[in-house]
């Protein structure tokens, strides 16, 4: 709903003292525009003359000194919170186009509007909403993974270099039917991460370690978690890359380990000591 229309504007809808005293030359008409202050699209065409001014009535606030228009053309006749009275200083040739701005009071995106001679019908009261740009949609919650130290390898984001690591030695020989070509350990802060190659060399079942322990010289035990790349069963005879993320060991247990795992069909594979990397020194106080 639309607020009251200033005086000026009720004199002029009237036919009051505003409008000249002889008869319209073109028949007059009363409509709605909406602005939507997108730059991309054109603004509204309102018909003006010199003979009949023209209210442009708002929904909401505007701020009357606001008002930009080439003056040499367009009269600003009266202005108010919520209307503007304009008129043609002369009639505008065919083809003109003046642009007309107004300033919301609430600092929005300004309104636009084309300023053009009329055809046949002029206008003389224009009632102007604002589109409201619609709320964004709450997007819905996505639970984030928290990463894990196995992901930064899988996912190409950790190589050899970066972080402390150490080489696991082959192992040759096929105890209980394996060999592997060794691998690497990597020591982050708080975890250990060991990544080893295991080829099974008896088939034609594929093996799968599916639990894994770092054991010390002095006989502490480390438990770790197996991941095998993909998640799924290599093929008889082929290679399985197998990672163990375990917590770091205490100073205590010492740098020195052997890796061993076991499958669920009763076969363990026990690595050679592995030496596993230093912990970084801390950094005493400038």
């Amino acid at each position: 709903m639309f607020q009251s229309a200033p005086l000026a504007v009720v004199l002029v809808l009237l036919g009051g003292t505003l409008a000249p005293a002889q008869a319209p030359a073109r028949a007059q008409r009363q409509r709605s525009v909406t602005v939507t202050g997108n730059p991309s699209e054109p603004p509204p065409e309102v018909h003006v003359s010199p003979e009949t001014p023209t209210v442009l009535l708002f929904s909401v606030d505007i701020r009357k000194q606001s008002v930009r228009v080439d003056e040499a053309r367009i009269r600003v006749v009266d202005a108010s919170e919520q209307a503007i009275i304009v008129r043609a200083v002369e009639p505008l040739g065919e083809g003109e186009r003046v642009e007309l701005e107004v300033q919301f009071a609430d600092g929005k995106v300004p309104a636009r509007f084309a300023l053009v001679p009329p055809a046949s019908e002029v206008d003389t009261l224009i009632n102007v909403t604002r589109r409201e740009p619609l709320a964004p949609a709450c997007p819905a919650e996505v639970p984030t993974r928290v990463r894990r130290p196995e992901d930064l390898l899988l996912l190409d984001y950790m190589d050899g270099s970066g972080v402390r690591t150490a080489q696991i030695p082959t192992l040759e020989g096929g105890a209980h039917g394996f060999e592997s070509n060794g691998g690497a350990v990597y020591r982050g802060k708080g975890w250990l991460l060991l990544d080893v190659q295991v080829r099974d060399l008896r088939g034609p079942q594929p093996w799968v370690p599916t639990e894994a322990v770092l054991v010390g010289k002095a006989g502490e035990k480390l438990p770790g978690r197996v991941v095998t790349e993909g998640q799924g069963e290599p093929t008889p005879g082929g290679e399985v890359r197998v990672l163990v993320v375990t917590e770091e060991p205490p100073p205590s247990a010492g740098l020195v380990f052997t890796l061993e795992l076991s499958g669920a069909d009763g076969r363990t594979l026990a690595f050679p000591p592995v030496k596993i990397p230093e912990p970084p020194k801390k950094r005493g106080k400038p």
